[in-house]
């Protein structure tokens, strides 16, 4: 690797398009005329991730081989489609075919070789359609004479740990690895997002957002000038704009607002930006002007900057005065345990419990019949999440609670002030959440 300052960029698979394809091209040759040396993380192509999860369950239910053959095929064949459509030709089109056949036949081979589904066999095939996207956009850039190098999270290695599915990077020995791996390189390096390998050599995937998370390694392992998260879209804006028409693109954010938003950046990716102050862009791929930064700002400005909801909620009111708090939240815990239900925030009275889930994985109402066996008084209610994100005083968590009961929403559980309030959040019953939103927007963001 030469002395130019380093650009980390991450391409999702939202602009993975054949018509996004050649922008992203551009992009790199942008950055190389600039003077800096481009870096890659990718994504799997669109909706490969998902039927990857679907041939996991598949296989779990009926192990068959002639099901794995099938599969291979399709996904064979789906990425020649793509290669063909971004205009691959001749030899390049040839050396990427021949490099997924290879990483198919691997798999293949183990899947034969086996007779069930393991953690470590899950991931190892989630993780293809990182590879594979790698693959072809390697070839990509080879094609428009960008010279370029694939290379795969298991051979820098960038090292997790054994907790499949939701693995952690250990950041010394991968900063170490990657800083040696790439010292000697010229070629723009291509990286599969999302996974890793673990010190037992076992491929292991990062969780929900994984190709954040090695993009935010990656940049700051190496200390990056800046990490550019690409988007098909500009930027963060300050609302959904399918319902507020106004809304607009935030220019910037710091660390805390961004994980406080959840939706901005993946939180496990959130702490190596940290570590060295590593500036972050959330950016156009058609248009870069329309960005977000993500940094440290010394200076808070007060306020809010965005709005957001989430909807398909359950609120739950747990009551009963002859068990103890502590053991009436011991028994809502373990049995939200048994069927996997996660909480997205609970609060507490002296003999109540209020608590507020989804129904993702379609186990609640089974939970809440056991809930009915143990618990006295148990009521559960349709409900939606509305939140701002900004720099808040005690007076504005008041305004929003105000607001909200002035505006008809049924407050079921009030924004609450604590110090350096970057979350304003309340849980609502309302039959019309977008007529809450504008008024809240309205009132909050300038």
């Amino acid at each position: 690797m030469s002395s130019q300052k380093i650009i980390v960029n991450k391409f999702g698979g939202g602009i993975l398009k054949k018509e996004l394809i050649p922008c992203m091209q551009k992009r790199i040759k942008e950055q190389i005329s600039n003077g800096f040396y481009p870096i890659i993380v990718i994504s799997a192509m669109p909706g490969i991730t998902n039927k990857l999860i679907s041939f996991v369950e598949e296989l779990k239910e009926n192990y068959n081989l002639d099901l794995i053959k099938k599969f291979v095929n399709e996904i064979s064949e789906q990425h020649n489609q793509i290669m063909s459509d971004i205009g691959l030709t001749n030899s390049f089109y040839k050396e990427a075919q021949e490099n997924i056949k290879n990483i198919l036949l691997n798999l293949s081979n183990e899947l034969n070789k086996s007779s069930k589904i393991n953690n470590s066999i899950e991931d190892k095939i989630v993780s293809l359609g990182e590879k594979i996207s790698a693959t072809i956009f390697t070839a990509y850039l080879n094609f428009s004479n960008l010279k370029a190098k694939e290379i795969l999270a298991e051979n820098i290695p960038i090292i997790t740990d054994n907790n499949f599915k939701n693995a952690n990077i250990d950041f010394s020995i991968s900063e170490n690895n990657i800083q040696n791996k790439i010292k000697n390189l010229e070629e723009i390096i291509v990286i599969p997002g999302f996974t890793g390998i673990t010190k037992n050599g076992e491929i292991a995937t990062l969780g929900r957002g994984g190709t954040d998370t090695t993009a935010c390694f990656v940049g700051t392992a190496l200390r990056a000038e800046k990490i550019i998260l690409w988007k098909d879209v500009g930027g963060v804006l300050s609302a959904d704009p399918k319902i507020i028409e106004k809304a607009k693109t935030i220019p910037f954010i710091n660390y805390y607002e961004a994980e406080e938003a959840g939706k901005v950046i993946h939180d496990k990716a959130i702490p190596f930006i940290r570590m060295f102050q590593t500036p972050v862009e959330i950016t156009s791929i058609i248009n870069p002007k329309l960005k977000t930064r993500i940094e440290n700002i010394k200076k808070l400005h007060e306020g809010a900057k965005l709005l957001n909801s989430k909807g398909d909620l359950t609120f739950i009111l747990a009551t009963d005065e002859n068990i103890k708090l502590n053991d009436l939240i011991i028994i809502i815990s373990e049995i939200f345990k048994k069927y996997k239900i996660e909480v997205t925030l609970i609060s507490n009275a002296r003999y109540s419990v209020q608590i507020v889930t989804d129904n993702k994985n379609g186990q609640l109402e089974k939970a809440y019949e056991e809930l009915k066996q143990k618990i006295h008084t148990i009521e559960k209610t349709e409900a939606s999440m509305i939140y701002l994100i900004g720099w808040f005083k005690a007076k504005d968590v008041s305004n929003f609670n105000d607001l909200l009961v002035k505006k008809g929403a049924n407050l079921l559980i009030s924004a609450f002030y604590y110090e350096n309030c970057y979350r304003m959040e309340a849980i609502i019953k309302t039959n019309d959440i977008n007529k809450i939103m504008r008024s809240v927007y309205k009132k909050f963001i300038k």
